[in-house]
């Protein structure tokens, strides 16, 4: 397994592998390609290479997961894009991303991460919680083909110390 920076080639595979994960495994509809798609290809195209960051978890030659950082501001970064396929779940590879994109963050000297996810994703919800992330906002809406309560994660980075550097 590899965890690397992602090349402009990897995009259409993150954007299939969560189209996988979350309209095989969780129901949602065909609409949720162009979410993925769109914010994806914005990010190709704009993305800050100083305060941004996409990783992708190459196994074998295959795209089986991804992760990234994205500025809102200068002090507050977005996760989003974290996603595992199901043949990598359960070997702690969503803490060592985890941990990668906090650290990348304090080294960046951001002050907070966000995430928003929905209220189904236990063992997300599980590993953000552990690592210290708290529930800012909840928000209900129909999305995707499915009725969602969607959560907003937050984690202050203020006081933690530094680790090591963001690059794998």
């Amino acid at each position: 397994m590899l965890i690397r920076h992602f090349v402009p080639e990897d995009i259409p595979l993150v954007v299939q592998l969560h189209l996988d994960v979350h309209c095989t495994e969780h129901g949602f509809d065909a609409s949720f390609r162009s979410y993925v798609e769109d914010a994806m290809m914005d990010f190709l195209a704009s993305h800050d290479p100083d305060r941004e960051y996409l990783w992708i978890v190459e196994d074998n030659g295959i795209t089986r997961g991804s992760i990234a950082i994205v500025k809102v501001s200068e002090e507050i970064a977005q996760l989003r894009w974290f996603i595992l396929g199901e043949e990598l779940r359960g070997q702690g590879i969503g803490r060592t991303l985890l941990e990668h994109v906090i650290d990348y963050c304090k080294e960046k000297n951001y002050k907070s991460i966000l995430l928003w996810t929905v209220d189904f994703l236990d063992t997300a919800r599980h590993l953000y919680e552990e690592y210290g992330f708290t529930i800012t906002e909840t928000a209900t809406h129909h999305a995707w083909g499915k009725y969602l309560v969607e959560e907003r994660w937050d984690l202050n980075l203020d006081g933690m110390p530094k680790g090591r550097d963001g690059d794998v």
